[in-house]
């Protein structure tokens, strides 16, 4: 299939000429391609984006599940999601994996998983079994014992994947509930503070250079931690976009959709990240999809559900608020959401399709987003396997 009259977001830059499209590749680009056309007359071509660590609502892997996820996020910009392990059950043994891939092959776009590197009894998984059975690489959280830190570096290393860590200290996370700071204490409640996770980071850097092995943070949410992946060769921050465009003030009034885990950080944080992201030191952005029940939430702010649906409206936010006020570039947009992502899990970004983007479009936000009172633009349209010839 021929699309005629988009702006196509390429790795270089963007094309204003015909490109053909076929098995959700570009085969050809060039001016009056001949063949099957779709006119895209004022939209943009956009490779699908691809998030790591996704989660499913409430963290629960059943049947239906991963379909119901997988039809949001194409309809809203993505073309491929990474599972989280950490759900219910966990994804640590051969069964899970098999009915996590069960499922995803009922998906509208690849959803691959993710295994736990560490079971639930606090042994290591069978690591080599679960990626040669298709896991796509190896999550595992920084506070874990430092030998088994350094026996899933080795195994990494030996296999050449790459690993993915949550990085917190649960002791100095305590029982906070948001960021440590002037506004958690005006409203009461404990804090998470940054030193939780970048101290963690700074750790898991040591390992990772120690031991030649990629290690991406997941939710980074610090601009020390960001500043840390930097100075370690290899170490690379996936930062919610969240973090970029929210802080701390949106929990005011114990709104709790606001309340996210790692927690929304101050205002001088966030304007040091935004600072990071203009000068390209950011590696990946993520939607920190982590959906709960609306009962969860609706509890008071110190009870109530870490999480938000982070697919629902992302391609809509992501324009409207970095892009479009020129916080980000759409080559900047394409490396941090499509190709760096597809390096780092060892996949072509082409793997993940194409979509067309109406900038012109308004979009109704969610009620239950922390985003519900901007004023969004940008829809999305999925190329169909029938439009694709």
């Amino acid at each position: 299939m021929v699309i005629s009259g988009a702006r196509t977001v390429t790795a270089e830059g963007i094309l204003t000429e015909d490109v053909r499209i076929e098995e959700g590749r570009i085969v050809e680009t060039g001016p009056n391609l001949s063949g099957r056309r779709l006119e895209a007359e004022g939209k943009l071509l956009l490779p699908g984006m691809i998030d790591i660590g996704v989660r499913m609502r409430d963290g629960r892997l059943r049947g239906g599940t991963l379909q119901r996820m997988s039809a949001k996020a194409r309809a809203n910009g993505f073309g491929l999601l990474a599972l989280s392990s950490g759900c219910t059950p966990r994804i640590d043994n051969e069964i899970t994996l098999e009915f996590a891939k069960s499922q995803a092959k009922q998906c509208e776009i690849p959803v691959l998983p993710l295994l736990a590197g560490v079971t639930e009894a606090g042994g290591l998984s069978d690591c080599a079994i679960l990626l040669k059975e298709g896991a796509i690489g190896i999550e595992f959280e920084s506070r874990m014992d430092g030998n088994l830190i350094r026996r899933l570096m080795e195994y990494a290393r030996l296999r050449n994947v790459t690993l993915f860590c949550r990085a917190d200290d649960p002791a100095l996370s305590g029982d906070g509930v948001m960021h440590e700071g002037a506004v958690s204490s005006a409203l009461g409640l404990g804090g998470i503070p940054a030193l939780a996770e970048y101290s963690q980071v700074a750790r898991i850097g040591e390992f990772a250079d120690a031991y030649g092995v990629n290690v991406v943070i997941l939710g980074a949410s610090t601009p020390r931690t960001v500043a840390l992946c930097e100075q370690y060769t290899h170490l690379h921050a996936q930062l919610s976009w969240h973090h970029l465009l929210l802080d701390d003030t949106a929990c005011e009034g114990y709104d709790t959709r606001a309340k996210l885990f790692p927690p929304l950080r101050d205002a001088e944080a966030r304007r040091q990240m935004l600072e990071q992201l203009k000068n390209g030191q950011i590696a990946m952005l993520g939607s920190l999809h982590s959906p709960v029940s609306e009962t969860a939430k609706d509890a008071v702010f110190a009870e109530a559900a870490f999480g938000i649906d982070g697919l629902s409206g992302a391609m809509a936010i992501l324009y409207s608020l970095l892009i479009k006020p020129g916080l980000m570039t759409w080559p900047q947009w394409r490396r941090m959401c499509v190709d760096t992502p597809a390096k780092l899990l060892g996949i072509e970004s082409g793997e993940s399709g194409w979509f067309l983007f109406d900038p012109d479009a308004p979009v109704e936000p969610e009620a239950d987003s922390p985003y519900k009172n901007c004023a969004l633009y940008g829809q999305v349209v999925p190329l169909r396997e029938r439009d694709e010839g």
